[in-house]
């Protein structure tokens, strides 16, 4: 087996600083001994970087602390910002559904005491030609109810439930009213459709562009002198002549309605 020799170099200042730590040892100066002072001086720098550290760590949890609950006030206010702002863009709805609800009623001020305001929950304008309002039978509202805009008459109250009701538009197909042309003799009907248009007029009639179509009430659900729309170019087709109209309410406008009472008080 190899056996390592120490040299005797290093034999030597081994034995000299055993016999220096033993002598260290056994000297004091007061209460302590001259190694144990040694050692306090060597470690007193360790110790304090230490608690230095100790410190330093102690202070990153609580700044670590600090940040998390930062985080949660942001993002709490976040949720109040957020909030605040649907509350708002609600609230800029109502003033909006408001303030043409008063124009509205400004503008018809002969309707009657039992018109109900009404608003517009959902709107089919192109295809099924219809609205839907936030007040139903429970309401007060009744089929064949007449439904005006600020315009003029979008229509009339085809279907009612209990908190709801439907509008046929002036637009649909099916749609219809009596009417005439201020400044022209005769009555005349109104019917509905892609190109709304005034026929039953005597042929040859003579009829001006941009006059004001209003209702008569002759078929029993429009009150008379309601506006519908003005007139377009006449012309004549066979017995009768054609007026194109141009309604006046735009149903994709309207975010509030004003149902009156039936003329024929239908039940729903």
């Amino acid at each position: 087996m190899l056996a390592v020799r120490p040299h005797p170099t290093v034999l030597l200042a081994a034995a000299c600083g055993a016999l220096y730590v033993a002598s260290a040892a056994q000297v004091r100066t007061g209460t302590r001994t001259a190694l144990s002072v040694a050692v306090a001086h060597l470690t007193e720098p360790v110790l304090q970087v230490g608690e230095e550290l100790t410190a330093a760590g102690h202070d990153f949890l609580l700044g670590q602390r600090d940040i998390e609950n930062v985080l949660g006030q942001v993002a709490e206010l976040r949720q109040d910002n957020a909030r605040l702002r649907r509350e708002n863009q609600l609230l800029a709805a109502e003033v909006a559904l408001l303030r043409q609800g008063h124009r509205l009623l400004a503008a018809l001020p002969g309707v009657g005491d039992d018109a109900i305001l009404a608003r517009v929950m959902a709107r089919d304008v192109l295809v099924g030609h219809s609205l839907r309002l936030d007040r139903g039978s429970a309401h007060g509202v009744f089929l064949d109810a007449a439904v005006l805009g600020e315009a003029g008459v979008l229509g009339r109250v085809d279907r009612v439930a209990a908190t709801s009701c439907r509008v046929q538009l002036l637009a649909h197909p099916s749609a219809a009213a009596a009417a005439r042309i201020v400044g022209v003799e005769g009555e005349a009907l109104l019917t509905g459709g892609d190109k709304p248009a005034l026929t039953g007029l005597p042929p040859y009639t003579t009829v001006e562009a941009g006059l004001p179509v209003v209702t008569t009430g002759s078929e029993g659900i429009y009150p008379p002198g309601l506006l519908l729309g003005t007139t377009g170019e006449a012309r004549t087709e066979g017995f009768f002549t054609v007026v194109p109209v141009v309604l006046a309410a735009k149903p994709a406008e309207v975010a509030v309605a004003l149902v009156l009472p039936s003329r024929t008080r239908k039940e729903p």
